[in-house]
């Protein structure tokens, strides 16, 4: 994993987000995926808690975020790139510096970056997790609270944060009718 970051072996793919109503893409989630090149294709699944033990979470994300706003330039307005933040991630001082840095590298508007965070960030109430929702906020990201109904799927995360998108996941509503 060290030599995949070190080689810039990582992609990006990007999944589109369609609004039935209207037949378009909104919003494209950038998806990291690693095909090593004896192992084939290897899951994050797999990759991504590798990646955050051995303390090299904050570099990829770094990257996918900086690659993802320079990739969504290209794209027609008001489309918007996703990014999901690991809670280890988020957690890092530097996410809000090098957040504003890849918006004014790549001239992406905040508004069109949304930055995926889970449930399970929201469970630590520490000032850092809501000092930086607030100042990421303040900058014009959206914040999508992704997977939601995994945890404790509390309704009072969705006053006591400012969350512009939920993302419900799958096992939440699957058995709803």
């Amino acid at each position: 994993l060290r030599c995949a970051v070190s080689t810039n072996s990582l992609e990006l793919h990007f999944q589109p987000l369609v609004d039935s109503s209207k037949g378009r893409v909104v919003c494209v989630e950038a998806l990291l995926r690693w095909n090593h090149p004896t192992l084939g294709p290897i899951s994050p699944a797999e990759f991504i808690p590798i990646a955050e033990d051995i303390g090299l979470i904050e570099e990829i994300g770094a990257w996918v975020i900086r690659q993802g706003c320079l990739t969504a330039t290209a794209w027609p307005e008001p489309v918007r790139i996703a990014v999901n933040l690991s809670p280890r991630q988020f957690a890092s001082p530097t996410l809000y510096a090098g957040i504003a840095a890849a918006m004014l590298e790549s001239g992406l508007p905040p508004s069109r970056l949304v930055v995926e965070v889970t449930e399970s960030l929201l469970l630590k109430n520490h000032e850092l997790v809501e000092s930086t929702l607030a100042a990421l906020g303040a900058l014009g990201v959206r914040i999508a609270l992704d997977d939601f109904g995994t945890g404790y799927s509390s309704l009072s995360y969705l006053r006591q944060h400012r969350v512009d998108k939920l993302k419900i996941d799958q096992s939440f509503i699957s058995d709803i009718e």
